[in-house]
């Protein structure tokens, strides 16, 4: 196999997310998040005029407000641009994310409400980095909140800020990250680990 820089390439699609994470005024978070594929190659159909080179075949986007419980308060949807009409048919029913929480069974919970013909799998697909956005974006808040409480992170009441341990190889509970941000967590993940 040849190197990768070696071969030539023609690009034929961009496929662009972009986040965007809000703290409110109301003490709730917003994230805005848009999902838009360009086509680089004319795409040809049977039914309706082709895409043309620097068309864009999707562009959409969500909308969901957060509150510190990881609770979704509100949700919009938007279809801006799709290849059929019948895509924007679904954008109301991405409120039926108001009520769900982020974090264990969020996943199935949101299969079961937008899964498969009931929802967009670019939208459905985009909550994920929702999510992540979240995380990011209240993440300083949340620890602040918690150093209020303790020092130790070990006597922090909301356990969920620390979740990030050992859900990637800097944050693992032997790693040289956990032990300079958060040494009592690594010290007691080796008192486990014995």
């Amino acid at each position: 196999m040849r190197a990768m820089e070696e071969v030539e390439k023609e690009l034929v699609h961009t496929r662009q997310i972009i986040c965007h994470g809000y703290r409110r005024q109301d003490g709730l978070w917003q994230i805005e998040a848009r999902v838009s594929d360009e086509k680089g190659q004319t795409m040809t159909f049977n039914s309706r005029p082709a895409i043309q080179p620097g068309e864009l075949i999707h562009h959409l986007s969500l909308c969901v407000v957060i509150d510190d419980d990881y609770l979704i308060r509100d949700a919009r949807a938007q279809t801006l641009t799709a290849p059929w009409s019948a895509c924007g048919g679904v954008d109301d029913d991405y409120r039926k994310l108001i009520g769900l929480r982020i974090g264990p069974g969020f996943a199935k919970d949101v299969r079961e409400a937008l899964g498969g013909p009931l929802g967009c799998t670019h939208l459905t697909d985009l909550l994920v980095q929702v999510g992540n956005t979240y995380m990011q974006a209240s993440w300083p808040d949340r620890v602040a909140r918690q150093r209020l409480v303790s020092a130790d992170p070990r006597l922090w009441p909301d356990a969920r800020t620390l979740s990030f341990v050992d859900q990637c190889h800097a944050w693992r509970s032997d790693g040289e990250a956990l032990v300079a941000e958060y040494p009592e967590l690594a010290a007691q993940s080796k008192v486990a680990a014995s």
